[in-house]
């Protein structure tokens, strides 16, 4: 089986920055792909307790579903076994439309194809197709279900579509007939199908959002023609085919318009030996998946491609087993692939740890100075380890006081290049916590960052404008301020005192008056001298628990007026 890639995950669940357009064309890597020893630790394998035909997998559900021969294993998404389906004839291929609702299977031994309850894990259909035998493969794209007929006898096989929402589905050839049973793979309005096994091949692709299918053309690669086809997939939303061919130690990409190879994935750790075997297109088509065998038949390796530049960014590696044609299939973060003993021909599901090459990283950054009272302005970004933008997202961002208590939970949303600000205005002094996390998305994990500041008391400027020269017997009007930023202030005490230095140098000081400024930090008071002589006004503002004390003088010459 091979999903389509709008199959494998619905468009809502796809980040903003993807929508509508394909951005991947611009992706640019970032991330070092781990080691392939450290990257097999991290993955598990599964004995699934069969052997025989069959390893098509399909993961729907919260299940993940094993074509075995005589049965269907069903395991745990995270890799154990919890039910079979038995009783089968058969069965090799599987196929599932994108709500999950239903698994469909193909009974190569019976003739037929099965519709399975993904919750109930009961049979609810049986589709006889005993005019199309040995069904072999499957594909599906919403209800229409595409299916790779042929027992090996020339002009037996063939590609059959069906609509699984009627009732009574017709069943519709597409193409010419064939020997054996045609590998296919669908995505959008594009249907892709060829030979297994057979050389040199041919991948024939069809337009099926016409009634019926039309051709659009074959591919045939170089003047020699295709090597054996091993496995074959869609990405693009169909506009790119992925193909396993044999003795070309890559995976080929095809563009299915101009029906021309486009890039290629070459082999990783097994050389010029590898032998490509099974490709898939991750959910957000940024990254190619590729199977390989050693040549030995006794290793196998799953190698991640970025998919613009064809760089690898993860490998994982098992020794003793293969990994079967066609069977790579993703569920969220996760990548499954079905492993065999080349001996026993026992089977193994292989799930690699989840979103291993998808990762997201957020910075978060302080101001040099934060006080009280005093807005503050805290930035960072999120980054994708693909270098496409992110989008608009959303990120949680939670603080605590000096204490340890938190304070209001709050959301804050980035732009769509993944910078983001936010302000705060700290209630005291002391050491608060700022903490930004974002959950991640179906195939990206979450990340989050944080910082602690201490909060120092704010430091005001006061400043004191009025008269420089004034008269006995005449008001002085003087005013201040110490809110230059903007800052609304609690209840705060500024004191006047007042010390003059007459004419003949006698001193005299006096506090004058005690004021409460406004919320902005202005004051004023009035003074009217008695006496000549140089008047110095100290106005000291009174410190508390959110603000530093201040202090400011302004000095007036006082004359006398002539008689």
């Amino acid at each position: 089986m091979r999903p389509s890639t709008s199959d494998r995950v619905p468009l809502s669940r796809r980040l903003v920055a993807w929508t509508g357009t394909l951005l991947l064309t611009t992706a640019l890597l970032v991330t070092q792909a781990p080691t392939t020893a450290n990257a097999a630790a991290s993955a598990t394998i599964t004995d699934l307790g069969v052997t025989g035909k069959g390893g098509d997998v399909v993961a729907r559900n919260r299940k993940v579903f094993v074509a075995a021969d005589d049965r269907i294993v069903v395991a745990s998404i995270d890799g154990k076994v919890i039910d079979t389906i038995p009783g089968l004839s058969g069965v090799v291929a599987l196929a599932s439309p994108e709500d999950g609702r239903k698994v469909y299977a193909a009974l190569r031994d019976s003739n037929e194809v099965i519709e399975i309850d993904s919750t109930t894990l009961a049979v609810t259909r049986r589709i006889d197709l005993t005019a199309y035998p040995c069904p072999s493969s499957l594909a599906q794209e919403y209800d229409q279900l595409w299916i790779g007929f042929g027992c090996g006898e020339a002009g037996e096989g063939g590609v059959l579509g069906l609509i699984t929402s009627a009732a009574t589905p017709a069943l519709v050839r597409v193409g010419p007939a064939t020997t054996q049973a045609p590998l296919v793979a669908v995505s959008g309005n594009t249907l892709v199908a060829g030979e297994p096994g057979v050389g040199p091949a041919t991948v024939r692709v069809y337009d099926i959002g016409t009634t019926p299918a039309t051709s659009r053309g074959e591919i045939h690669g170089d003047a020699n023609g295709l090597p054996a086809l091993r496995d074959l997939a869609l990405a693009e939303h169909g506009a790119t085919a992925l193909s396993a061919l044999e003795n070309t130690n890559r995976f080929d990409a095809w563009d299915t318009a101009a029906l021309t190879r486009g890039r290629a994935y070459d082999s990783s750790g097994f050389g010029e030996h590898g032998i490509p075997t099974a490709v898939g297109a991750s959910p957000n088509d940024a990254y190619i998946v590729g199977g390989w065998n050693s040549s030995a038949g006794d290793a196998a390796e799953l190698v991640v491609y970025d998919a613009t530049s064809a760089e690898v960014v993860y490998t994982a590696a098992h020794q003793g087993k293969t990994v079967v044609a066609g069977s790579i299939e993703f569920y969220g973060t996760l990548t499954f692939a079905i492993l065999k003993e080349p001996g026993t021909g026992r089977m193994h599901l292989w799930r690699l740890p989840p979103s291993p090459y998808h990762s997201s990283t957020l910075t978060l950054t302080a101001p040099s100075n934060v006080t009280t009272l005093k807005q503050s302005t805290f930035g960072g970004r999120l980054t994708l380890s693909s270098g496409l933008p992110p989008g608009v997202q959303t990120l949680e961002l939670h603080r605590w006081l000096p204490d340890g208590t938190s304070r209001p939970f709050q959301e804050i949303t980035t732009a769509t290049d993944g910078t983001y600000r936010f302000t705060d205005v700290p209630p005291s002094t002391g050491a608060f916590k700022y903490q930004v996390y974002w959950p991640g998305t179906s195939w990206f994990r979450g990340s989050g960052s944080s910082v602690t500041v201490t909060v120092t008391l704010y430091e005001p400027t006061l400043t004191v404008t009025g008269p420089a020269t004034g008269d006995v017997g005449e008001p002085l009007d003087v005013n201040g301020t110490f809110g230059a930023d903007g800052i609304t202030f609690p209840g705060t005490t500024v004191t006047v005192s007042r010390k003059v230095v007459s004419p003949d140098g006698t001193v005299t000081s006096k506090g004058l008056v005690k004021l409460r400024p406004a919320t902005d930090g202005s004051f004023s008071f009035s003074d009217t001298p008695t006496t000549a002589g140089e008047h110095t006004y100290t106005v000291t503002l009174l410190g508390g628990s959110t603000i530093r004390s201040a202090k400011a003088t302004h000095v007036v010459t006082v004359l006398r007026p002539p008689a």
